[in-house]
């Protein structure tokens, strides 16, 4: 009786390692980029599930930080989602759901937040 309960205590923990490990999202390292130019442009850099979004219009940088999350819709579509604080300025336009896809061509790592392509910063 002792091994049997000492077998499906083990056997629990087991699975609950297992559920933990599996919750835990895809999580993006490093910096992406796409810029039009010297006068405009965007990166984000997404350390553990925390992002920094610096964005260039006409040659003026602001930056917002915040979280992200990757998981999958209702349509079982893959998604970012981006949160951020009350007091970010203009994060309405990056706060959300986005599609997202990630990938690589030939040396080069890339992400698509919303259909806009983001290449990995060396």
């Amino acid at each position: 009786m002792k091994k049997t309960i000492r077998i499906v205590a083990l056997m629990l923990v087991l699975v609950m390692s297992v559920c933990a490990l599996a919750s835990c999202g895809k999580k993006l390292s490093g910096e992406y980029a796409a810029s039009v130019g010297d006068l405009a442009g965007t990166s984000y850099t997404f350390k553990g599930s925390k992002v920094t979004i610096k964005y260039t219009v006409l040659g003026f940088e602001k930056t917002i930080e915040g979280e992200y999350e990757i998981t999958t819709n209702d349509d079982d579509k893959e998604v970012i989602i981006f949160t951020f604080g009350d007091d970010a300025e203009d994060a309405d336009k990056y706060e959300g759901e986005f599609a997202f896809a990630e990938g690589k061509e030939g040396d080069t790592e890339y992400i698509k937040i919303g259909g806009a392509k983001y290449t990995k910063v060396k």
